[in-house]
């Protein structure tokens, strides 16, 4: 599932449509799309988006004020600009037509995540109780929100409600990075360790948004490009194990991941 690296990969190519007008919108799968034609010419066509943001795994296209479109990708969703002449990738769900005869393609092999509008985003991401970004929270931010969690770490890491953007994939990095077993409840650790959760949290998203969110061009000292049961630890001779958590599968190294 796209993560908040990849979901600033994807806020990077909306941004090459920022500003130019909204003449168009094409629907190529009505059960995906929850925006009508008719909520399109009402609210959308011949605007501007002001502003792309992102908010965790949420991606919002922000008009003139506090309206615009919300898109989740779900398992398999991104996004591509293309030249209006170019053909649309397959499995596109929707295109936004552009005045600069560009189209922002969604596509998305599965149908999971959504292209929506709202008119009020500030209050979507209050109904969806999506915490703050990851990335925008500070040191004393980041460690007040999660330190009194009873949950396992890994899975207070991976509360959207508490913290956004970090799922599966990228939580088992951040612990393996920060040298701590995914199944250590979160309460029971030290400032210590949460100033470097923290640090590592930041290194570790921040180093796959410069590497465009691919796992294998990543350091060789990550757990990432070798993230398999069975195979060496990029930091030691023993090998890494798959371990359950909430009913998502994880893998750590029991070396260098002590409880």
């Amino acid at each position: 599932m796209p993560e908040l690296p990849d979901v600033e990969i994807f806020r990077k190519e909306a941004e090459k449509n920022k500003n130019s007008e909204i003449i168009g919108f094409e629907i190529d799968d009505n059960d995906f799309v929850e925006l009508s034609q008719n909520e399109f010419n009402s609210n959308v066509k011949s605007k501007h988006f002001k502003n792309i943001q992102r908010r965790g795994k949420y991606l919002f296209l922000k008009m003139s004020d506090d309206a615009g479109i919300v898109m989740h990708f779900g398992m398999t969703g991104y996004l591509e600009y293309l030249k209006e002449n170019e053909e649309a990738p397959d499995y596109t769900k929707c295109s936004f037509v552009l005045k600069n005869k560009y189209k922002l393609h969604y596509i998305s092999k599965r149908k999971l995540g959504h292209v929506k509008y709202v008119s009020e985003i500030e209050a979507f991401i209050k109904e969806n109780e999506i915490g703050p970004d990851a990335l925008e929270l500070s040191e004393s931010e980041f460690i007040s929100k999660l330190k009194e969690k009873k949950s396992m770490v890994k899975s207070a890491l991976m509360d959207q409600s508490v913290v956004s953007g970090i799922g599966n994939v990228y939580a088992d990095e951040i612990l393996f990075q920060s040298k701590i077993h995914p199944k250590q409840k979160a309460n029971k650790l030290n400032h210590k360790t949460w100033k470097i959760l923290h640090e590592k949290t930041v290194k570790v998203l921040k180093k796959a948004i410069e590497k465009e969110a691919d796992v294998s061009k990543l350091p060789k000292s990550y757990l990432l490009p070798n993230r398999k049961e069975g195979n060496n630890c990029p930091n030691c001779d023993d090998k890494i194990e798959q371990i359950k958590i909430s009913g998502r599968t994880g893998y750590y190294c029991p070396s260098c991941q002590k409880k």
